[in-house]
């Protein structure tokens, strides 16, 4: 299983009651499950949720455990809406984003991510422990979501908001969430030297570009394609660092050279022109650019019969066009410090 914060040794189950309530996932109707969730103590239904799902995971039966999520939160839905549902809603959508982290399945984990991002960016401003503790859990997890695919400021500032929450908390509780904030701390660390080999190794990509630009220059035809592989990756390491402006101009660089070496637009024209198209969608004021540049390139892709790429064009502009995942760039400037 993947590390997340469904462990057990996350947040410390402080509460005898949590094992008598697990009964109810197997022996009582749906109304008496609502009912009990709802009139427990916050921490006591939390925990019930997030040790099951856990369990359930262990036991290999993460479908099993996907499934009682979602039914937990048509139960809640359905209740009259309050403060009280509102963070637990928020809670179970939590479980179910490490659910899917867990399981690998990270395009769904990033969908509930910014869902519940976005359910608990209605009341930014508590600072209770119930709302907390859920929103320091889902930061957790969202920074794993950002180190998978390699945007490690993103999971930097992530980890460094859970961090706080969880500090915060620990002064509360230190039995509770002493551990959490413990672990958030060590992620950042982890996280931080990545970022360092990143720029690190982004030095050596400039060093690599400089030397096959002054090669192109001095004629030697065979540089050209290893100076666009380089531009290439310049490019991939700046959209890592959250460069993006600086990531489009290298593409840019890159998708010119290859014209020159290969005027018939071909797959590796595709997959630039895709890269391209992420980095402007990344920057408010060129994402309808990156929009209309999808658009033009899912054309392309179809006609060229390259399934694998019509999928992560539909995919990058699902994602763009919707707003669904804004929050996931923005979540900073909602919740105050």
């Amino acid at each position: 299983m993947r590390p997340t914060s469904l462990e057990s040794n996350f947040i410390t189950v402080t509460d005898d009651s949590v094992g008598r309530l697990k009964s109810l996932f197997v022996k009582k109707g749906d109304a008496e499950l609502r009912h009990k969730l709802k009139s427990s103590p916050f921490n006591v239904a939390y925990d019930v949720v997030r040790g099951r799902a856990a369990e359930l995971i262990a036991e290999g039966d993460a479908d099993c455990a996907i499934t009682m999520g979602r039914h937990i939160n048509e139960l809640i839905q359905r209740s009259h809406a309050t403060l009280d549902t509102t963070v637990l809603h928020a809670a179970v959508m939590q479980v179910l984003t490490a659910v899917f982290i867990a399981t690998e399945s990270y395009e769904a984990a990033l969908s509930t991510a910014a869902d519940t991002l976005t359910l608990l960016s209605q009341e930014p401003r508590r600072k209770d422990e119930p709302f907390l503790q859920v929103l320091g859990a889902l930061l957790y997890d969202l920074s794993f979501l950002h180190i998978v695919r390699k945007e490690y400021k993103a999971a930097e500032r992530t980890l460094e908001k859970s961090m706080r929450v969880f500090e915060r908390l620990a002064k509360m509780n230190p039995d509770r969430y002493g551990s959490a904030h413990i672990m958030a701390l060590n992620a950042s660390t982890s996280v931080y030297r990545s970022r360092v080999k990143q720029v690190n190794l982004l030095a050596h990509f400039q060093v690599a570009t400089s030397t096959y630009l002054e090669m192109v220059n001095s004629g030697i035809h065979d540089a050209m394609d290893r100076l666009i592989e380089s531009l290439a990756n310049e490019g991939e390491m700046l959209m890592q660092l959250g460069k993006y402006r600086d990531a489009v101009q290298y593409y840019s660089r890159a998708l010119k050279y290859l014209s020159k070496l290969s005027p018939e637009f071909s797959e590796r024209h595709l997959k630039l022109s895709i890269k391209l198209s992420e980095a402007l969608l990344h920057t408010r004021s060129t994402r309808q650019k990156g929009v209309h540049l999808l658009n033009t390139l899912l054309q392309k892709a179809v006609r060229m019969k390259s399934g694998k790429y019509v999928k992560e064009i539909e995919t990058l502009l699902d994602e763009k066009t919707t707003g669904k995942f804004d929050i996931l760039a923005l979540w900073h400037k909602a919740f105050p410090k």
